[in-house]
């Protein structure tokens, strides 16, 4: 069997791993290498014989960190994969990128009918994206090991900032015909972003750019080069209330913060921080004295202009839900603006390196910055050293906190007094 090209290991066979029954990873890993783990699978599935390939896998296993645990998984995968009616989707990025292939993956299905898929990710922490869709496992493992199973799937797709076909067998096109027709038609934006595919993340501008010569955003890309509906922003992500319940927030407006920065870190600060979101709060907070202030995120410096610091005290389910009952997210372009995005939240978006036109929700306040911006993805390490050798980057140290807050104030009074109405 003729394995991924871009697979530079040795080429590495599984098929013969198929089994009659099912193995629990936990029954083959139990400590003590990749030879014990070999000899577990021959000893559980039926007397597997070791082939050439497997051997160069063991050996592969050997020479990498966790390689041994790597192996053991590809295992498990490749003996429990049901070959008849399964697809594999290989999703990279962040909190932001997941949440836009959630939604595409939800369309599909709805678009589709049913499908058993199995998204694959280096990132951890993403699988509760998936939690509400029935027929989607996630799988955190290496790339090496998603190479490895590929051909397991009778369809493999990877979703970067476009679709992309990485295998289609003749089963697919039986099972899924419209899906198939669909999958064709997107081969002329394969060619057209082969090279940005290939180096990815290194030159993701080049779809960014051609999304907005063709008016179409981040949000809705993938939709855009498959030709399939788009379902809406709105996604039902886990929630879980009782933080908000706890500090008595679930039945008063309130207003969230994020700041990704911090002192305390020693860390330097990335070139799409914006270093004046505390000054931003601190003018609406001048307007509405008696709003409330969360802020929210991982990581970051505590806001002076916060009466409740959440940072790096929430479970994923429950910053969602302190997102959902949010009046307004104040924020730099980023995961949390996309967790907003699903729960109906309003956000006030400052823009620097990212571009606006690309990554900016409609029903956003978004900040365009007053001086250069749009440099996103143009260098390796965009993300740490400003183009023009900045220090403080002018994309976003230019950026007045009165003129950001007195953009989201009109806004914020409007949804504020629909919400006393409602109550």
């Amino acid at each position: 069997m003729k394995w991924l090209p871009q697979v530079s290991s040795p080429s590495v066979r599984l098929d013969h791993c198929i089994a009659e029954r099912s193995m629990p990873l936990d029954s083959i890993w139990s400590g003590g290498g990749v030879d014990t783990v070999w000899k577990n699978v021959q000893r559980q599935s039926l007397g597997i014989a070791m082939s050439r390939q497997d051997r160069g896998l063991t050996r592969l296993s050997r020479r990498t960190r966790n390689g041994f645990k790597n192996a053991a998984l590809a295992l498990h995968l490749a003996i429990n994969v049901e070959r008849r009616d399964s697809i594999a989707i290989r999703v990279t990025g962040g909190m932001g990128d997941h949440i836009v292939a959630v939604r595409f993956i939800r369309d599909l299905l709805s678009h589709f009918g049913h499908a058993k898929i199995d998204v694959y990710s280096v990132t951890g922490g993403m699988g509760w994206l998936y939690e509400p869709l029935p027929d989607v496992t996630f799988i955190e493992a290496p790339r090496r090991v998603f190479t490895w199973v590929t051909r397991r799937y009778i369809l493999v797709l990877q979703l970067t900032h476009t679709v992309d076909l990485v295998h289609m067998s003749s089963a697919a096109a039986e099972r899924w015909p419209a899906l198939s027709a669909m999958l064709q038609s997107i081969a002329p934006y394969r060619k057209m972003f082969s090279h940005a595919i290939d180096a990815h993340p290194h030159l993701d501008f080049h779809p960014a750019l051609v999304a907005q010569f063709q008016n179409v955003r981040r949000d809705t890309f993938l939709n855009h080069v498959s030709g399939v509906p788009f379902g809406g922003h709105q996604y039902p992500l886990p929630e879980d209330a009782s933080l908000v319940q706890s500090l008595g927030l679930d039945h008063k407006p309130y207003i969230t913060v994020h700041n990704s920065f911090s002192e305390e870190s020693g860390r330097p600060r990335a070139t799409r921080d914006y270093p004046f979101l505390d000054d931003v709060v601190k003018e609406v907070k001048a307007q509405l004295p008696d709003l409330p202030v969360v802020q929210v995120g991982v990581v970051g410096g505590t806001l002076s202009s916060a009466d409740y610091n959440l940072s790096s005290k929430t479970t994923q389910p429950q910053i969602t839900s302190v997102l959902a009952n949010s009046s307004m997210h104040f924020d730099m372009e980023g995961g949390l603006v996309h967790i907003a995005s699903c729960v109906g939240t309003p956000c006030c978006v400052v823009f620097g390196p990212t571009p606006i036109g690309y990554y900016a929700y409609p029903n956003n306040i978004n900040i365009a910055p007053r001086v250069c911006g749009d440099c996103w993805s143009i260098t390796l390490d965009w993300q740490k050293t400003c183009l023009l050798g900045a220090a403080e980057p002018p994309c976003m140290f230019t950026q007045p906190p009165k003129a950001v807050a007195h953009a989201a104030l009109p806004h914020l009074r409007v949804l504020l007094s629909e919400k006393r109405r409602s109550a």
